[in-house]
């Protein structure tokens, strides 16, 4: 994040720099220096790998550096102010998203033990939960390649973030079905070398698990680590959640063919991609940043659909429908004759996000 980039927006609507905003300054203990090619060096900060925590009172600027970052993904225009905010090109914002649809997905990493007795290695749902739903937006977001998650406080299900001493007395582990993201989150970064940026402002158990701590006061960012290090201590928190292994899901979906004599493919705005009759609901996928991209999931997804014509594995065939984009441009999944809309090259996190709120779909789970 270089020095002098402007985080905020004008409005909720726009995606235009705040005027008079407070510009980013990197604390010291974080400053990197990077040579471009055609700007010379440029001096910000430099967030490592590992599990960086957000932290700071309301309104001084947590959830704005979160979204700065959730949008480095994505090259910026000229005077956008975050020209030179950049974030791994993988990395995946995470929430809870109460009513979607699950198909066939392994969230035996966070929920077990259903008092129904359903299987949570080959979990479905048409209608999940909010700590089912984050539990699967999570292990999608692996399955999809994601080397880096985004998580607010705001906008998760707490009971997939945390769980207390005090509640944990009243209900035991065995009749609680979720583990919480706090005991494996370290695992997960062991295990995997996923990262993550978390922004809190009440969960601060968080802190004893955190690689970096930074806070948020008045829109400037300070390093806090060894601030929190020693609450930890003395809280005894510190070393509660240890680092050691998990055992991670096995990504094994497949896609199998819907016969169908003709698609009607459209999309409303950033939040909806229709095929047929079916909305696909894909409003809380926030890094999506403009409806050309919602334009091109109509038709990529509409591609998929006609060129499964035998049970296809997903990931392998998502990286080769990539690998052909690359070779032959967008034209290859568009149709000649498209009917609507700019369409805009979406990443393959968001596609494989939108194949997996299908409820069409027809999606299987393939056992090793």
């Amino acid at each position: 994040m270089a020095n002098g980039a402007i985080l905020p927006r004008e409005s909720g609507i726009s995606d235009r720099p705040m005027r008079d905003a407070v510009p980013f300054i990197s604390p010291e203990s974080l400053q990197i220096e990077i040579e471009l090619p055609h700007k010379g060096k440029m001096i910000g900060m430099g967030i490592p790998k590992g599990i960086t925590v957000i932290v700071g009172g309301g309104y001084h600027g947590k959830s704005t550096l979160l979204k700065a970052l959730e949008q480095g993904v994505y090259n910026h225009i000229a005077g956008d102010g975050r020209e030179y905010v950049v974030a791994d090109a993988t990395g995946m914002k995470i929430r809870a998203e109460d009513g979607r649809s699950i198909l066939h997905t392994d969230i035996s990493l966070f929920i077990n033990h259903l008092p129904a007795g359903q299987d949570t290695v080959d979990f479905s749902s048409e209608n999940a939960s909010g700590s089912t739903s984050q539990a699967a937006n999570l292990i999608e977001a692996m399955e999809a390649g994601a080397e880096l998650l985004l998580l607010d406080e705001d906008t998760s299900a707490t009971n997939f973030m945390i769980r207390d001493k005090v509640m944990a007395k009243l209900v035991s582990d065995e009749k609680e079905p979720i583990t919480t993201l706090l005991r494996h989150i370290r695992g997960i970064y062991k295990t995997m070398g996923i990262s993550f940026i978390i922004v809190v402002g009440s969960s601060g158990d968080y802190l004893s698990v955190a690689d970096l701590v930074l806070q948020l006061d008045h829109y400037k960012v300070k390093d806090v680590t060894k601030e929190a290090k020693e609450i930890c201590e003395q809280c005894q928190i510190a070393g509660q959640y240890a680092e050691k292994e998990v055992c991670m899901p096995e990504f094994s979906r497949k896609l199998k063919p819907i016969k169908s004599a003709r698609r009607k493919l459209k999309s409303m705005g950033t939040d909806t991609v229709l095929i047929d009759r079916e909305s696909i609901d894909v409003r809380y996928l926030e890094q999506l940043s403009e409806s050309g991209q919602t334009t091109a999931l109509a038709y990529m997804m509409g591609w998929i659909l006609d060129h499964v014509t035998k049970e296809e594995d997903i990931q392998e065939f998502i990286e080769n429908m990539y690998k052909l984009i690359e070779r032959k441009g967008m034209a290859a999944v568009i149709p000649a004759n498209y009917s609507a809309g700019h369409p805009v090259l979406p990443r393959k996190q968001e596609l494989y996000a939108c194949l997996s709120r299908y409820r069409s779909a027809k999606i299987v789970k393939k056992y090793m």
